[in-house]
């Protein structure tokens, strides 16, 4: 959900609670993810090839969910 500070602008209080609320609902699925990924891995059940490209996506993704925890203010 890519936003920026201009659409920020045009929200209203119940707006940003919800978005608030969904991101932090995202960064939750995220660390999930992450820690299925991780069992996947030590379990043998995924390459290290395969490994490597779905962490990078997660790191992608965490760091798009960051910036925008960070303009939602936290």
């Amino acid at each position: 959900m890519p936003l920026n500070t201009d659409e920020l602008a045009t929200l209203n209080q119940a707006d940003l609670t919800r978005l608030r609320i969904e991101n932090r609902a995202w960064s939750r699925e995220i660390r999930l993810n992450m820690a299925e990924l991780v069992k996947s891995r030590v379990a043998n059940q995924i390459s290290h090839e395969e490994y490597s490209a779905r962490r990078k996506a997660a790191k992608d993704e965490r760091a798009e969910c960051d910036r925008t925890m960070a303009l939602l203010g936290r």
